[in-house]
C-alpha cells in the first residue's frame, strides 16, 4: 500500500516538474520552432517510455510468477486423531487456505481443530 502511494507521489512530482519546466521554457523564449521543441522533449519522452516499459515488464513478471507459484503441486498428509492411518491429498498451492483446501479432484476438505497437516512440494 505504501509503495502505491509513493509511486503515485513520484508520478505527480515528475509531471509537475515537467510542466513547470515546459511553461518556463515557453515564457523565456518568444518563438520556438517545432524541431527545437521535439529535441528538447526527447529525453523526457525517452525516460517516460523506459519507465512504462520497465513497469509493464515487472507487472507481467509478477503475474506470471504468481500463476506459476499458485499452480505448484503439493502433497498434503492429513493426520487425524480419530483415524489410525494418514490420508494423502494432492493440492495446488493456490487452493490451499487456512482451514480448508480443494484437491485436484475437486474435493473440498475442511480441517478440524485436532487434525494435523504435513505439506510437502511434489518435485516436477
Amino acid at each position: 500500500m505504501v509503495t502505491k502511494v509513493l509511486l503515485t507521489l513520484l508520478v505527480i512530482v515528475v509531471a509537475y516538474l515537467y510542466l513547470k519546466r515546459r511553461v518556463a521554457a515557453t515564457k523565456s523564449r518568444p518563438r520556438v520552432t517545432e524541431s527545437e521543441r521535439r529535441s528538447a522533449d526527447m529525453p523526457v519522452r525517452a525516460i517516460a517510455i523506459l519507465f512504462l516499459l520497465v513497469s509493464f515488464t515487472l507487472t507481467v513478471g509478477f503475474f506470471v510468477y504468481r500463476w506459476i507459484d499458485g499452480n505448484q503441486l503439493l502433497r498434503i498428509t492429513l493426520i487425524s486423531p480419530q483415524s489410525s492411518e494418514p490420508v494423502y491429498y494432492q493440492v495446488h498451492k493456490s487452493a490451499l487456505q487456512e482451514r480448508t483446501f480443494t484437491t485436484t479432484d475437486g474435493q473440498i476438505i475442511r480441517i478440524g481443530a485436532q487434525d494435523r497437516l504435513e505439506i510437502e512440494a511434489i518435485p516436477d
